[in-house]
């Protein structure tokens, strides 16, 4: 099988084309086409349709796979791309993107995928953020989202460009076009959930149904938390700690009134940060009984979910459903007791030299046993 530098090569010389032509004709440098046609490089991801068309052949064409195992290889990138989503290994789902999007130029979900990962830089660890900034990844993202809207027909494809396209124009400062993107979104009212669980009959209605109750209960109780903790919501400051204690106690109270029973599945994690930040509100007040509280509930959850084996929810109004590890990613390697003990280095000088500080030290020490095989969280 050819690489795309040798496949370019030839079209070129079958064209009678310069590669001072065709740099010309796709507005690079002739030294690109150079290092393609050398193999020390590839063309970036948005050039492939414009190379396509220049000599008027099929992607597929341009990477040599008009006849061989397309099928294995896409399944190859799915099934990697979800074992590196579940185990939160950022940098590595990025690349197999990088490659599948020039493999296959046409799958737009692969290109999407890629989006996505640049953007969880911007919200990563020190070094992941240095890199977004270093490697202009939102003005490649911008690119890949124009390309979506502009080539793609599958609704949810374009529906994550629009999202992504939103976060971006926000982030510059550049209002009107986010708002012009968010008017011409479906409202949720009309949205496929809605119009599917109108629509389906049987148990297929029921699990709909169900599914749009979690979705919902889980945004309201996201958004309750968002509100008063997310900088870029700039709201934080009109919460008084008291009214942030409000407003994370009523998130978990909707996971509770949902799922009674306490088998929370994936919703573990969110309930156990959730009781995590109440404790370090809770510092802030010096109440450190109920910050150990809130800290010994934050274990129980971490627990909870390290040790899922099961998948399925088992309350009544979400029975239909199951977890599915591999649709929710993470931007961090390692346990939720390895995030939570990352987390307890920053809170034990607030507890002093209290009667609670006893109880702390047995938390840490626990977490520190039970994380001891994993390699140390890093977030900062």
């Amino acid at each position: 099988m050819k690489n795309i530098g040798e496949v370019i090569r030839e079209l070129r010389k079958r064209d009678g084309i310069t590669q001072e032509k065709l740099a010309e004709g796709l507005g690079v440098s002739f030294q690109s086409v150079s290092r393609w046609e050398n193999g020390l490089a590839w063309p970036d991801v948005t050039l492939v349709p414009l190379l396509a068309r220049y000599f008027k052949v099929s992607t597929d064409t341009l990477f040599d796979m008009e006849n061989t195992g397309t099928a294995e290889r896409e399944d190859y990138y799915d099934t990697t791309y979800a074992k590196y989503r579940k185990d939160g290994k950022l940098a590595l789902c990025r690349e197999l993107m990088e490659q599948a999007a020039r493999e296959f130029p046409h799958k737009y979900h692969y290109m999407m995928n890629l989006a996505e990962d640049m953007e969880l830089y911007a919200g990563g660890s020190s070094a992941q953020r240095r890199e977004y900034a270093e490697g202009n990844f939102s003005e490649q993202i911008q690119r890949l989202c124009q390309r979506a809207l502009e080539d793609c027909s599958d609704s949810r494809e374009r529906c994550r460009a629009v999202k992504l396209l939103c976060s971006i124009h926000v982030t510059r400062g550049n209002m009107p076009e986010a708002l012009r993107l968010a008017q011409e979104a479906w409202d949720m009212e009309h949205c496929r959930e809605v119009l599917l669980g109108q629509i389906l009959s049987g148990e297929e209605k029921l699990r709909q149904l169900q599914e749009n109750i979690l979705k919902a209960v889980d945004y309201a109780a996201k958004t309750m938390v968002d509100m008063a903790f997310r900088k870029d919501f700039e709201l934080e400051s009109r919460f008084s700690t008291d009214e942030k204690i409000a407003c994370i106690m009523s998130a978990n109270r909707l996971y509770e009134i949902l799922m009674p029973d306490g088998n929370y599945q994936f919703y573990h994690r969110i309930v156990g940060w959730n009781y995590r930040r109440l404790a370090e509100l809770y510092l802030l007040k010096n109440n450190r009984e109920e910050a150990l509280r809130y800290l010994l509930l934050a274990e129980r959850e971490a627990d909870a979910y390290d040790g899922l084996e099961e998948y399925h929810y088992t309350a009544l109004l979400v029975n239909r459903l199951e977890y599915e590890p591999d649709e929710h990613f993470k931007c961090w390697e390692g346990s939720e007791r390895g995030m939570l003990y990352y987390r307890l280095k920053e809170l034990e000088g607030y507890f002093g030299e209290s009667e609670e500080l006893e109880g702390f030290r047995e938390l840490k020490e626990r977490l520190a046993e039970a994380v001891k095989e994993e390699a140390p969280v890093e977030i900062e």
